[in-house]
């Protein structure tokens, strides 16, 4: 019998308590989850608190056993349970844990980010600020936290940073303030509502634009160059401060029909006069409308989307903790011994 076979066989027919040693909650904070995987299959609860309030979830966010966190999530534990101070896990992980993970492996899950806890009603953004967390606090603001919601005393995360005095957080939180007052901007929501529009209209203009410049009858390069480079600042500036997340999706689409619009302008206005004949227009028109077809087919037919469940990205998320950390383990594991004595390294995801 294996040992994993024994512990499993000891852990689901021994009527006596496990002993303390034994415990969920310190198999969590030692990160062993084989034995956590176990526990949890002969009937332990993962949602009973310690000492100090914390459940199976915080413990793992406490000691960053992204596995374990992504196993228990998976196994419906609440990714939002508060501890006894209202705290979440994410909470937890923006005030105490310094650096991108696992805060940034919580917010995968789909956290409430704007959830405040019962004492300071503080939300997760708060906590970062207050603790100097800047990988927290991009994240969250990545994320879109909420920046005007205050806490007991009235204080928002800006007022925050600048009683802790924090320049460097005082200027993203400022920066990103700016930036979203700038997208409620009524002129930026009129931009917004024909944004489509006025991307496929910027790109007509830019590639006529373009053969306009090459096909300008002087010989200075100088010109030519200069004009190029007013083009590109200006499709620049329109590309950073107007065209958002709809238009990048169809922008392959839009460039494509404007090309297609001056090609048909090229021949029809330059070729067509001296090119008339017919065994070269009916090709071309035969051409041009299998074009246009098979790219409507291809804008238009569905591919196909296979659809899970929560349940099932849950599961795909704990299995792509499993192999983190079993690379990380192999990682540790080469550079200490070298690769003449790894001959086995398990990767099992547990369902």
């Amino acid at each position: 019998m294996s040992d994993a076979s024994f512990m499993e066989f000891t852990f689901c027919f021994t009527p006596v308590t496990i002993p303390y040693f034994f415990s969920l909650l310190l198999l969590i904070r030692q990160g062993h989850l084989q034995t956590i995987i176990l526990l949890m299959k002969c009937g332990a609860d993962p949602s009973l608190i310690d000492g100090e309030g914390y459940n199976s979830v915080h413990l793992a966010v406490l000691y960053q056993h992204l596995p374990i966190i992504a196993y228990l999530i998976a196994k419906g534990q609440n990714i939002d349970a508060p501890d006894m101070n209202g705290m979440t896990p994410l909470m937890l992980s923006a005030q105490k844990i310094i650096g991108m993970e696992p805060t940034s492996f919580l917010l995968k899950l789909n956290p409430s980010i704007n959830l405040a806890d019962k004492i300071h009603q503080n939300t997760a953004l708060h906590c970062a600020v207050s603790s100097g967390n800047i990988n927290a606090v991009d994240l969250l603001l990545e994320a879109g936290s909420s920046l005007d919601v205050q806490n007991a005393k009235g204080e928002t995360p800006l007022d925050l940073a600048r009683q802790t005095r924090n320049r460097l957080i005082t200027h993203i939180l400022t920066s990103e303030a700016d930036s979203r007052s700038g997208r409620n901007s009524r002129a930026l929501k009129i931009l917004q509502k024909y944004e489509i529009l006025l991307v496929n209209l910027v790109c007509l203009s830019l590639l006529g634009g373009i053969g306009y410049i090459l096909n300008l009858n002087t010989d200075s390069w100088l010109l030519k160059g200069t004009l190029f480079a007013l083009v590109t600042a200006g499709s620049q500036l329109f590309t950073r401060r107007l065209v958002g997340p709809t238009s990048q999706k169809h922008l392959p689409a839009i460039i494509f029909m404007s090309s297609i619009f001056w090609m048909f302008m090229t021949w029809f206005f330059c070729f067509l006069p001296e090119l008339a004949q017919a065994t070269v227009q009916v090709p071309f028109m035969i051409s041009v409308f299998l074009l246009l077809y098979y790219f409507y087919k291809t804008w238009r037919t569905d591919p196909g989307y296979i659809k899970c469940s929560e349940e099932e990205k849950k599961q795909v998320l704990f299995c792509f903790g499993i192999v983190e950390q079993q690379l990380l383990s192999y990682l540790g594991l080469k550079n200490r011994i070298g690769l003449r004595g790894l001959f086995y390294l398990p990767t099992v995801c547990h369902k």
